[in-house]
């Protein structure tokens, strides 16, 4: 054990130049590194990686260094547990991860039973945030309803009357239909509810769907596919020019993780919700956009934010806690605020959620990047999260 101690402190001392005498502080990292969606890792592990090499490089925290363990879970959410078990074994502090969704259940139970925080790192649906909500857990994606109010509120301002809703089962993608109508008619209660299309996470083949969609001649169809099942939807919708048809909205088909694939031949008239905007001049996320393209030769997109995010609201609260016990660190991440790349972020202490700006913008291309943007953003604060009014009435069963 003492080998292996004074080797990984030798290897810190390699990377950073920093000499450190102290046993590392050990943040778990819970990544899906094999199967169907292992290709993002590469959007989302060198954003953790180049946190906590700044901070080792800047002396690491009260002189202990960070060590970063790694972990697969595959997106399987009946291994969760015993990944986190594993990094338990190796004396983590706390956890980031997962990222999909159908494992946020499970971590969040295992982090109440276990009392060592999470923060997981993905859009937040009701059934973890509420239904499965303790306070070991923490979410640095925002939460789906917000997601669902954002593109409400588009449709709104876009004098939307009838629309489509298409996507898989899950617990996002619920929320993002049930909140979406929720909000929908509160603001238009004459919009029309034309129907839904929902598939498993690994269809490939929407040409009956999209037929179906367009027979009923939406002014807007929602579509929550994301990674490849998105892209196979868009090339094949444009084959139907159902981007000349109609509008669509969704979420995760803004960023470059989705738009690089189709060059400059992604569709117009696409909007979603989107939090990473790489394109911004603004200085900080500027930087961030060029520190990471020069380590990975890719783009930011959402997910690469919410583990940023993540990574960054850890170190803060590692930080800011007068000890490594679970309960002081929970209270750290509970009343600390950290910068970002884009603003100022805290957790809020009645759902743990992250709050950070959210933007809402339509596909177009620029001279200045090779790959589609978002452009027309609209920038909402924390009033498009839901209030603890609402988490509170919506655990009532008084908002479905």
């Amino acid at each position: 054990m003492m080998r292996k101690a004074t080797l990984v402190l030798l290897v810190l001392l390699t990377l950073t130049g920093v000499v450190f005498a102290q046993t590392p502080i050990k943040i778990g990292g819970l990544f899906v590194m094999s199967g169907g969606f292992a290709a993002v890792l590469n959007y989302q592990l060198p954003a953790v990686q180049m946190v906590i090499d700044d901070v080792n490089k800047a002396g690491g925290i009260n002189g202990h260094p960070v060590q970063l363990v790694l972990k697969d879970d595959q997106g399987d959410p009946s291994i969760v547990p015993q990944k986190m078990n594993e990094l338990k074994a190796e004396g983590v502090s706390l956890i980031l991860g997962p990222f999909l969704d159908t494992c946020g259940p499970a971590a969040a139970q295992w982090a109440a039973a276990n009392k060592i925080p999470v923060i997981q790192a993905s859009s937040m649906s009701t059934k973890v945030s509420v239904d499965n909500f303790t306070k070991y857990s923490f979410t640095s994606g925002p939460a789906a309803w917000a997601e669902a109010k954002a593109i409400a509120q588009a449709a709104f301002a876009d004098k939307v009357k009838s629309v489509y809703y298409i996507g898989p089962e899950g617990g996002v993608p619920t929320d993002i239909y049930n909140f979406f109508w929720y909000e929908m008619k509160k603001l238009d209660p004459t919009v029309v509810d034309l129907g839904a299309s929902r598939t498993s996470q690994a269809e490939t083949d929407f040409s009956s769907i999209i037929s179906a969609a367009l027979s009923k001649k939406p002014d807007l169809i929602v579509e929550t596919h994301a990674g490849p099942t998105w892209v196979a939807f868009a090339q094949q919708a444009a084959r139907f020019n159902l981007f000349d048809k109609t509008k669509v909205s969704g979420l995760y088909i803004l960023g470059p993780d989705n738009t690089e694939p189709f060059g400059k031949d992604y569709p117009m008239n696409v909007k979603a919700v989107l939090w990473s905007p790489f394109y911004s001049t603004d200085a900080k996320m500027a930087a961030f956009t060029k520190a990471f393209y020069d380590k990975t030769k890719l783009y930011t997109c959402d997910i690469t934010m919410t583990w940023e995010l993540a990574a960054l609201g850890a170190v803060a609260a590692l930080k800011a806690a007068p000890s490594l016990k679970a309960d002081d660190i929970v209270t750290a991440l509970e009343t600390t605020k950290f910068d970002s790349p884009i603003g100022q972020v805290y957790f809020r202490a009645f759902d743990h959620q992250a709050i950070f700006p959210l933007y809402f913008g339509q596909s177009a291309y620029s001279k200045d990047w090779p790959i589609a943007i978002a452009t027309n953003l609209t920038r909402y604060g924390e009033s498009i999260f839901p209030s603890q009014k609402e988490l509170e009435a919506y655990k009532a069963g008084t908002i479905k």
